[in-house]
């Protein structure tokens, strides 16, 4: 009966360390799993796994074993959310796996990946041809984010009425107040051109933007800091 009831208690103990975790962790999370992520998760369950089976093991160290872990994954989180190189380090950063609908060889073999495997992602994505996609990016989470060609994509209202234009990628060029800088020199802009281009077409300072997302059809699209 004791052996019950201490089971008991630390599942529903388990249960509640876990419920903290990922609210610490963010909505975000149940999305977007990184390998980061998966390790996160991998070493949480066997805590609560030893804990449950090892009898020898206290109350207090399962309370002070979850604790620690979740405060070291929060402390990672955030320091990853304020440091641009810690976050590329240990979350990676998405990668353009077709460019202009050219098949990077490059990206595949690093992420060792061959064609039927990206033909898989892209059915996933309700794509079922290499020829309709003109940008695929790897994200972080193993999905791909696709821009088929315009005349590939199921035609508006609006279309069928007017001459489209073709798609352009969107560059996120400042994030959470961050210039991002590698984006910007991919795009083959520097600093001093987004500040001017900022201030032309949206009328705010660089300081005061929370995100700018740039595309060559439609311009900025931007989000002011909120006082």
């Amino acid at each position: 009966m004791e052996d019950m009831l201490t089971y008991v208690v630390k599942l529903t103990t388990g249960l509640i360390g876990v419920m903290i975790v990922l609210r610490l962790l963010g909505k975000k999370e149940m999305a977007q799993i990184t390998p980061l992520d998966f390790v996160y998760a991998l070493i949480l369950g066997s805590v609560i796994e030893e804990a449950l089976y090892e009898t020898t093991m206290p109350f207090y160290e399962m309370l002070f074993a979850l604790a620690y872990w979740g405060l070291l994954i929060f402390i990672v989180e955030t320091f990853a959310l304020k440091n641009e190189r810690f976050r590329r380090i240990t979350k990676g950063t998405p990668q353009m796996l077709i460019s202009d609908g050219e098949l990077d060889i490059k990206v595949m073999k690093k992420n060792m990946m061959d064609v039927d495997e990206v033909r898989e992602l892209l059915r996933m994505q309700n794509v079922f041809s290499l020829k309709s996609v003109k940008y695929a990016i790897l994200e972080n989470s193993g999905r791909l984010s696709v821009i088929q060609y315009a005349d590939q994509e199921p035609p508006s209202r609006k279309e069928l009425e007017h001459d489209y234009e073709e798609n352009k990628l969107a560059y996120l060029f400042v994030d959470g107040g961050k210039v991002e800088y590698t984006v910007l020199n991919d795009a083959g802009f520097d600093e001093q051109w987004l500040r001017k281009q900022v201030k032309g077409d949206t009328g705010y300072d660089l300081e005061d933007i929370y995100f700018a997302e740039w595309n060559r059809n439609t311009g900025f699209f931007v989000q002011e800091k909120k006082r």
